[in-house]
């Protein structure tokens, strides 16, 4: 078996290095991006949370440390639950996010936020809680360090969602980035590369595949050229052509909806107890 956690890190690394890479909290920190996930969330476009919520039955007063929190899109309905959750989110817009999730959902309870990356924490500032929960927010440089330290903190479970395979979303940027840029391009290493980083460290998680409905709806082409633009870091005019003859050919239009990827994704609930 190769080394899982060696893969994944020299996979990060070389996607580290490619043109105008953005990790996810560099992403979130531009308002726009954010004020998009969060209006499809309050738009019921995230259907996967419905299953990621049926993954997470904790008891009501249970420590919850929820790891790229995001604008709260577990972490809100958590603590509705009467749960005591705790953010780390890097993204200041995605703090104001999360309160504005908070008031939309009537949740007046606190939810404390730790503003750094996952790899920027210690142990020490942190401490332990019941569960530790990592929604799609996987993206870190030292992919054992990262586990180890979920597995640190939580006192009875940890619950991991990543890509099984790359997103409908990830794959536009597979097909063209080449052609844009004359360079290799390394998209989100895999599931398979978790659950075998806890497999050599001893860990014996449990896995579970689920499809991922995450519905993104445009109102109009002009946007989701604008926004793909942006992900591919097209800016020549050239460019750009080759970006919206091929988004032509992939969004399609849906009545009353606006124009929307086919979902075809999956993903992996991966979990384990102390």
């Amino acid at each position: 078996m190769n080394d899982a956690n060696r893969e994944w890190n020299e996979h990060y690394a070389n996607q580290s290095k490619m043109t105008n890479f953005q990790t996810g909290a560099q992403r979130f920190s531009v308002q726009k991006n954010t004020d998009q996930m969060l209006q499809n969330l309050i738009s019921g476009n995230v259907e996967r949370f419905n299953d990621q919520l049926n993954c997470l039955q904790f008891p009501p007063e249970s420590t919850i440390l929820d790891i790229g929190a995001g604008p709260g899109t577990l972490a809100v309905p958590l603590t509705a639950a009467g749960c005591r959750v705790t953010a780390v989110e890097p993204a200041p817009p995605m703090h104001e996010a999360m309160a504005e999730y908070k008031k939309i959902k009537g949740v007046s309870a606190d939810i404390p936020i730790i503003a750094k990356v996952w790899e920027d924490v210690n142990f020490d500032e942190v401490g332990q809680f019941d569960y530790v929960v990592s929604s799609f927010a996987m993206s870190v440089p030292d992919l054992k360090e990262a586990l180890l330290k979920m597995n640190a903190v939580a006192r009875k479970e940890v619950h991991i969602f990543w890509f099984l395979i790359d997103p409908p979303w990830g794959r536009i940027n597979e097909a063209l980035w080449t052609k844009l840029h004359s360079e290799e391009y390394y998209g989100r290493p895999t599931a398979d590369l978790i659950w075998s980083a806890l497999y050599q460290t001893g860990i014996y998680a449990n896995l579970e595949v689920l499809p991922l409905c995450d519905s993104h709806f445009y109102e109009t082409f002009e946007e989701v050229l604008e926004e793909y633009a942006d992900r591919l870091a097209a800016k020549e005019d050239w460019q750009i052509e080759i970006v919206e003859d091929y988004l032509k050919r992939t969004f399609k239009e849906t009545p009353g909806k606006g124009f929307g990827l086919p979902e075809d994704g999956l993903y992996v609930h991966i979990w384990w107890k102390k």
